[in-house]
């Protein structure tokens, strides 16, 4: 690879921005700190400038952005129409409900990013392609692809289990910052964090409650699948200090800025509903009581949707594609039907085909969430310090195909047609289009996960994957 500067933008999503990190050269990519950006979404410590009307900090969801060399998302299939033909290499699928040719191609595309991007000597995963950092949720998104390719039978159970082994392993070996969780982001090649004061006595500058929960929902499913794991996912979560996370029946996130440690109430409608399912599966009091007092009604496209009125309320499909996916749609808070709805509503009354979510983009400024609704407009794309974005995503292919194994009418085949489409001619799935219909090719960790969790739903025939 080529030497390249990467960038690191924080993910926004539940109350708090991430600082920004300039990593440089192929050969280290050691990070240096520079602003406050990282090439995860932001679910962090929000800037000001996302948030015009306060200065107060607050945090969301974390993001790894770093700028995505052109070489290393070459991808192009010689020979797709033979891959589509081809016989599933004689495997067994473990399935209810057999897939299609065009399933065990797509499968075989997102099995693909996980062969090329899997670092053995960690058992973890590189979050977006040539670029060797990771999160807590994207290493969720790992285990659950490993757990899918099991379950569909790409890959045997002894090789799983390999996997899972050295992956539970580096868990519980992770440097925690300030002992106490993990730190937003560590490098994939040694498990040692990554980031701005990863070097220091801190291991780093803090943790997201978002990411810890999601993958806290994945060790709840893998030992679910595979209950030899629950003594070593129990190692896990009484080694690090969960209880740090939750206050006041909420999600709490830490950053350490400027000499500085910030804690403060993490995540906002929608992810903050997901990301508590994990921690009270580990039996802590999530219950948000005071949840409420935030939402307010708005509508769009026709639909009523529940808003959050605090900063930087990023408000996409993912928390809700994820949960209907992997523990279910039939919580109050999961508005999955009128998200789908207003999606397919644009379609039916404008002609425009859209799937709106948080993604990795392979150009300037690396990541977005393209929200459905955002400060009083909908459908509104913004980085993760809150610049609207031109030419934004506005199809993301992870939520597209989560609402096509969801849902079935004529929106969700449209939807699962314009998935394969967009994918036909690389090896793994692309991340989507953008609104001048170019292609997204930010080959990343979280949209080939879903690709192999949403199958592995289907073949279940709908069920979801907590349920055992």
């Amino acid at each position: 690879m080529s030497k390249v500067a990467l960038l690191t933008i924080s993910f926004l999503k539940s109350s708090y921005l991430l600082p920004a990190f300039i990593l440089a050269t192929a050969g280290a990519l050691n990070v240096a700190a520079a602003e406050d950006v990282s090439f995860y979404g932001q679910r962090n410590v929000v800037s000001s400038e996302a948030k015009p009307q306060t200065t107060t900090q607050h945090f969301h969801r974390r993001v790894i952005a770093p700028i995505i060399n052109s070489e290393t998302l070459t991808q192009t299939s010689e020979n797709e129409q033979q891959v589509l033909n081809e016989k599933s290499e004689d495997k067994k699928l473990n399935t209810e409900i057999p897939l299609s040719r065009n399933d065990l191609l797509l499968a075989k595309k997102a099995h693909y990013y996980f062969k090329r991007n899997y670092r053995k000597e960690t058992g973890l995963w590189d979050s977006v392609q040539g670029y060797s950092h990771t999160t807590m949720w994207d290493i969720a998104s790992g285990i659950a692809a490993t757990l899918s390719l099991e379950a569909l039978g790409i890959v045997n159970s002894e090789s799983t289990r390999n996997q899972l082994n050295l992956t539970l392993d580096t868990l519980y070996r992770l440097p925690l910052y300030n002992d106490e969780l993990p730190n937003r982001e560590y490098s994939t090649k040694t498990a040692m964090p990554s980031g701005r004061n990863s070097d220091t006595k801190r291991n780093g500058n803090g943790w997201s409650a978002l990411d810890i929960g999601r993958l806290l929902i994945w060790l709840n499913i893998l030992q679910i699948q595979h209950p030899e794991f629950q003594d070593r996912v129990t190692a896990i979560s009484q080694k690090w200090k969960l209880e740090r996370a939750v206050n006041n029946g909420t999600l709490y996130g830490v950053n350490y800025t400027s000499g500085k440690e910030y804690y403060r109430q993490e995540g906002r409608n929608g992810y903050l509903q997901y990301a508590a399912q994990g921690f009270i599966w580990f039996d802590y009091d999530v219950s948000l009581p005071n949840l409420t007092d935030y939402l307010k009604q708005v509508e769009i496209e026709g639909t009523t949707l529940p808003i959050d009125v605090r900063n930087v309320p990023f408000f996409t499909s993912d928390p809700f594609v994820l949960a209907s996916i992997e523990y279910g749609q039939h919580q109050a808070w999961n508005k999955i039907e009128s998200i789908y709805q207003v999606h397919m509503v644009k379609w039916k009354e404008q002609g425009i085909i859209s799937a709106y979510a948080e993604d990795a983009m392979n150009k300037n400024p690396w990541f977005a969430y393209n929200n459905l609704y955002y400060y009083g407009k909908p459908w509104t794309s913004v980085s993760p310090s809150g610049k609207i974005i031109e030419n934004p995503q506005v199809f993301s292919n992870k939520v597209a195909f989560g609402f096509s194994v969801i849902f079935h009418d004529n929106f969700s085949r449209r939807l699962y047609d314009e998935v394969l489409e967009n994918s036909l001619h690389s090896r793994s799935i692309p991340t989507g289009k953008y609104e001048n219909d170019g292609s997204n090719t930010a080959f990343n960790i979280n949209t080939n996960s879903m690709i192999l969790v949403a199958l592995w739903y289907k073949s279940r025939g709908g069920k979801p994957l907590a349920k055992g």
